[in-house]
């Protein structure tokens, strides 16, 4: 077996701005600390690396390698915007024959045997890359890099619209089989009803947190949230009338404001609502305290209707019932929502449900007219040709009769 090192990539930061849910508690310790600690204990042979963003340097991910006082664990810091650039400094002393196994610091119930046998099949194969498919549910996975294709990859992105693969690398392998051999594990994990639970269990504390704040911070190159609103801008036109259902501090109404006759947005937190008001100063905005299973607004109100990362928060048919009522006939809902192929017990406790690509186009279909279907695989990168992903993007109408 050819050396190999692990890489656990984490940030204080999440791409939109904010803090990065790794720095929340799982059961009394940070979470990143927590996957270091699973990593560690499950790797033995092997030199370990926490790869981060240098404006992390000095923070809170110091003390935590200092606490874990390990010999194999080590720490990087580099390239603000591109984990891409971070692996290959991180593995500078690595042949171009030899892997990596990649974690995100997040994914701290991650699968350690599958992890080895996407290594062994990587070396069996000497794969590129190899990695669960887009659709397993993403706290569990992890991927395999080989060196010497890393290293080929980040001579390559030079353009700014590679910066979405420098964020999200294993994309652009898939995405590219006549450069690169990419694998996919094929004999998938299964989880029992109660590890599902369990992980679930533990992930409570940090996912009970404020909505995402997007701020002045923001590296639009991974950002999905914002990639959302872009995407949804794409089907509608100026003289629409909007509305963002869940619209939190008003971040994605501001964006469609500047494009449409009227944009609205709608939240249930009366904080957040009150704060979109004072911080929006377009004119042609309103904000409104809602609960889109049972909204105030009258039949037809709407020309559009965009609700990113809410059906798997609430009671799905009753949502869509309502927002097909406040449509015009002929309109356009446009939703995002993770997808997951084993979303039954989310790990996500915030979420009821994670719908699969079937299940959720059933659901939507006894609603609305889909027309588009766009699979983010990662960050913000999706294959106009492939639905399947890690979060689906549906471009709807509600019909006219």
């Amino acid at each position: 077996m050819t050396n190999y090192k692990v890489l656990v990539q984490a940030s204080s930061r999440s791409w939109a701005g904010g803090v990065d849910i790794c720095m929340g508690e799982v059961e009394g310790e940070i979470a990143v600390m927590r996957t270091l600690k699973r990593v560690l204990s499950n790797f033995d042979s092997c030199d370990v690396v926490l790869v981060a963003p240098e404006f992390d340097r000095g923070g809170e991910l110091d003390t935590i390698v200092s606490q874990l006082n390990d010999s194999r664990l080590s720490l990087y810091y580099g390239h603000d915007a591109s984990p891409l650039n971070r692996m290959v400094d991180a593995t500078s002393d690595m042949s171009t024959n030899e892997y990596i196994i990649r974690v995100d610091g997040i994914h701290f119930c991650f699968d350690p045997d599958a992890s080895k046998k996407m290594l062994a099949m990587a070396q069996e194969t000497m794969a590129d890359c190899v990695k669960l498919p887009d659709d397993f549910p993403v706290h569990f996975t992890s991927e395999v890099f080989n060196v010497g294709a890393l290293r080929t990859l980040e001579s390559k992105l030079v353009d700014d619209v590679d910066a979405k693969f420098k964020v999200h690398p294993k994309c652009y392998f898939v995405m590219h089989p006549e450069q690169y051999k990419c694998e996919f594990l094929t004999e998938l994990p299964t989880y029992s009803d109660e590890y599902l639970a369990q992980c679930r269990k533990q992930a409570h504390f940090i996912y009970e947190i404020p909505r995402q704040e997007v701020n002045s911070k923001r590296i639009a190159s991974g950002d999905r949230l914002g990639f959302h609103y872009e995407l949804a801008l794409q089907h509608l036109n100026p003289s629409m009338k909007s509305l963002d259902i869940a619209c939190a501090d008003g971040y994605g109404v501001r964006i469609m404001a500047k494009h449409l006759r009227e944009a609205h947005g709608a939240d249930l937190d009366p904080e957040s609502v009150d704060f979109a008001k004072k911080n929006c100063p377009q004119s042609n905005t309103s904000y409104f305290v809602e609960d889109i299973t049972k909204m105030s607004f009258e039949d037809n109100t709407y020309d559009a209707v965009t609700s990113f990362e809410t059906l798997e928060h609430v009671p799905d048919h009753a949502c869509l019932a309502e927002v097909k009522r406040i449509l015009k006939p002929g309109g356009i809902f446009v939703l995002s929502t993770p997808q997951n192929s084993i979303g039954h017990i989310p790990v996500n406790s915030c979420h009821l449900i994670e719908y699969s690509l079937k299940g959720l186009l059933d659901l939507v279909n006894q609603y609305f007219f889909v027309v588009k279907v766009v699979g983010i695989k990662a960050g913000i990168i999706y294959d106009e040709n492939d639905p399947y992903g890690t979060n689906t993007v549906l471009i709807c109408t509600k019909p006219r009769n």
